[in-house]
């Protein structure tokens, strides 16, 4: 399994070619050659897990415990090739699982922080299948096809987005609704400028399409109370009010903290430090 999973065949062999020189006649030789240039299209490594993942396909329904005891028995720890694979069969498979309200969950620690969240639900990873933490057996976990993530996007895409004109649109960001402009930006040359609709630094490949063009958002604007109630729209439950791109920098926070014994006020990016004295009673 480990010279299938990890090893390579030599590349381009044949008569003729670097791989098999040795096939060739004294008269089509080179006069004049380097020790290691014959040699220099040898074995290399690889990453072919598809043996691997169909391997594990094979062993849904039996106990882990029986499954890794015949792949260790196989993987020795004297061998870094062989512990390439154990690497690899270890990612595949979810085994810090447990239940949740009757579902088999596993604490996600993505990008968005810390969440339990079913196993079948989790979006990114290695993870192919799992261990159900009551029978201790070997489970696959359904996988999608991108004609049905890409439904999914578009029917959230058609919740969170709405036109109202052609420069003009209405987005839902992070649970609240936002008023964007738009400019249309030309398809020749390179382009990379911040969007605010999507909070970061993209090239042309990362802008919203429409009608063949690229679309840059160049401003937002967060919905008052009136215009959420003209449109017929409403933010996310438990979000607080954001203030516009542009004056979210200009304004000045103030807050307490108390550490120590003293008090600090937060101003923008001053610190003002006030030392509490206490008071003694006479």
């Amino acid at each position: 399994m480990h010279k299938v999973v990890i090893e390579r065949p030599r590349w381009n062999p044949g008569p003729g070619k670097h791989g098999r020189r040795a096939n060739l006649p004294d008269e089509l030789l080179p006069k004049f050659e380097g020790i290691k240039r014959p040699h220099s299209c040898g074995k290399r490594l690889t990453d072919l897990l598809g043996p691997l993942r169909r391997w594990l396909q094979a062993q849904v329904g039996r106990s882990w415990n029986d499954i890794y005891s015949e792949a260790c028995a196989v993987i020795k720890p004297d061998s870094i090739i062989r512990a390439h694979v154990k690497t690899h069969l270890l990612q595949f498979v979810e085994r810090h699982t447990f239940m949740q309200a009757g579902k088999v969950c596993v604490l996600d620690t993505g990008y968005r922080g810390r969440n339990i969240i079913p196993v079948t639900e989790r979006r990114y990873g290695w993870n192919l299948f799992f261990v159900h933490p009551e029978s201790g057996s070997l489970c696959a976990i359904p996988q999608k096809s991108w004609k049905v993530l890409r439904a999914a996007r578009q029917a959230a895409r058609v919740d969170n987005f709405r036109w109202l004109d052609g420069n003009v649109a209405l987005k839902q960001i992070a649970g609240i609704w936002f008023v964007c402009q738009f400019r249309a930006v030309s398809s020749d040359g390179r382009f990379k400028a911040y969007d605010h609709a999507l909070g970061q630094h993209v090239g042309r490949g990362g802008l919203l399409r429409r009608d063949g063009h690229y679309l840059h958002c160049i401003a937002k604007r967060q919905l008052s109370r009136r215009e959420l109630r003209r449109y017929d729209l409403r933010n996310g439950p438990g979000l607080k009010a954001q203030s516009s791109v542009g004056c979210t920098h200009s304004r000045l926070k103030t807050a307490l903290q108390v550490s120590a014994g003293r008090r600090f006020w937060v101003i923008g990016h001053c610190r003002l430090a006030v030392q509490i004295r206490p008071r003694v009673s006479t």
